[in-house]
């Protein structure tokens, strides 16, 4: 795919946690504009009455038929949220969702396995053995349903399909025929600690110990980081081999060359790096995620170097579909790269503003960070008050930032009869107030 179409140098998942970023992929909009902070939080069940609609109900309406195969990680599990088909493999934690990942597995006498109950999870801290035979290896399994998919699609109606891959990501659970393919010396060594990462120790390992994972990651030894490295790795080497599927599959049927193919994450991995696994801080290992563009219709190779948000999918979906923009999209399509570009990121945690050269956060916990990330990519200095001037200008746009999407995501509540409306209803005596507040009003 990188090499006929255009990957992108710095693509940035602003709220890296799954279900806030799949949220704004989802609408377009900042965490702090959806109000999916964190992962136990979903998209309100009124939106449509908000005006707030997903790119695949909007490209519905342009003619397109529309599929989710695989993690969506949608609140209920089975909801649609505009996908006109779904096949359904759920997260890898969650082994009682029975879906349609689950109804395969039984078929063939086997069931969802927790980390804890494969090999190697604990001794290794998650980098574990999955014994499922391989056409049932969770990311396998949707690769293969989703060619499936594209082998059913008849006619010249065009598709949107998303494919979710529940890996590569913890429980790091690749088979052990797998393992050789990766040589694990050769895998870079992860970034050290630092004091601004040890302010977020506490509640990393906090977090990890609770029943999800049930793993403790206040000592993290050498040996355990290179496994952890190996595993993941060797996840993301057969991943290759599922693209490569779906993009054989699109060549087979004839369909390859009216095809636009976009491969992105919904967040990062630190697999070590500052003595932290997982995701949810603002350090790029978290909020770094691959982006490759391929139009098949005019393959070309190259690289973009202006920085890239993954709240820049939904307005380009919606732009090569031929469908208007939507006011709600807070990104920029991908064909209008800003080399300047501020990126705002939210959750629960904290809040951060990345800009091509700098980098401030601030969280909950009371940290506050400045890193210069030409001078210092691996953010081991935190130099927040070498630069008042750089700290106090992206201060300002992060908080603009914030305040823009705090209206957006309490537009429900707006009262547009309170601005001195002329005599009528609003001055009778029960009077309903619409709720939520219609588009119009916002």
């Amino acid at each position: 795919m990188a090499a006929q179409g255009t990957r992108w140098q710095t693509a940035i998942s602003p709220s890296p946690i799954c279900v806030p970023a799949r949220a704004s992929m989802l609408t377009g909009q900042h965490a702090h504009a959806t109000g999916i902070m964190h992962n136990l939080c979903w998209l309100r069940p009124d939106r449509h009455k908000m005006g707030l609609r997903t790119w695949p109900e909007i490209l519905a309406t342009e003619g397109y038929r529309t599929s989710a195969i695989g993690k969506m990680h949608f609140y209920p599990w089975d909801r649609s949220e505009g996908f006109q088909h779904r096949v359904i493999a759920e997260d890898k934690r969650h082994i009682h969702v029975r879906d349609d990942y689950h109804h395969a597995l039984a078929a063939e006498g086997f069931t969802k396995l927790h980390g804890k109950e494969m090999a190697g999870y604990h001794e290794t801290k998650g980098a574990c053995i999955n014994p499922l035979p391989d056409h049932l290896q969770p990311d396998r399994w949707v690769a293969q349903r989703a060619a499936d998919h594209l082998r059913s699609l008849r006619g010249d109606q065009p598709f949107a399909m998303m494919v979710g891959f529940p890996g590569p990501h913890c429980p790091y659970d690749p088979p052990a025929e797998a393992l050789d393919r990766v040589d694990p010396s050769a895998l870079p060594d992860p970034l050290p600690r630092t004091a601004e990462s040890e302010t977020h120790m506490d509640a990393h390992v906090a977090a990890y110990k609770r029943d999800w994972a049930g793993l403790d990651y206040s000592r993290l030894s050498a040996a355990q980081v290179r496994a952890i490295r190996h595993h993941y790795a060797v996840s993301v080497e057969r991943l290759d081999e599922d693209v490569a599927l779906l993009v054989e599959t699109l060549r087979q049927t004839g369909r390859l060359e009216n095809t636009i193919i976009v491969f992105a994450s919904d967040h990062g991995d630190y697999l070590g790096d500052f003595g932290l696994m997982g995701k949810g801080f603002f350090h790029e290992p978290s909020i770094r995620v691959p982006l490759i563009v391929a139009d098949f219709r005019a393959p070309a190779a190259r690289v973009e170097t202006a920085p890239a948000s993954l709240l820049d999918l939904f307005p380009s979906f919606l732009h090569w579909a031929g469908a208007a923009p939507a006011p709600q999209a807070q990104g920029l399509r991908l064909s209008e790269p800003d080399s300047d570009r501020a990126i705002a990121g939210a959750t629960s945690g904290g809040f951060m503003l990345r800009t091509p050269r700098w980098k401030l956060v601030r969280y909950g916990n009371g940290t506050q960070a400045l890193f210069d990330l030409e001078a210092d990519p691996g953010e081991q200095e935190n130099v927040i008050d070498a630069h008042p001037a750089t700290r106090a200008e992206l201060d300002a746009a992060l908080t603009r930032s914030l305040l823009q999407g705090f209206a957006t995501g309490h537009a429900d509540k707006a009262v547009a009869a309170a601005k001195s409306p002329p005599e009528g209803p609003f001055h009778d005596p029960f009077w309903q107030r619409p709720y939520p507040a219609p588009p119009a009003t916002q």
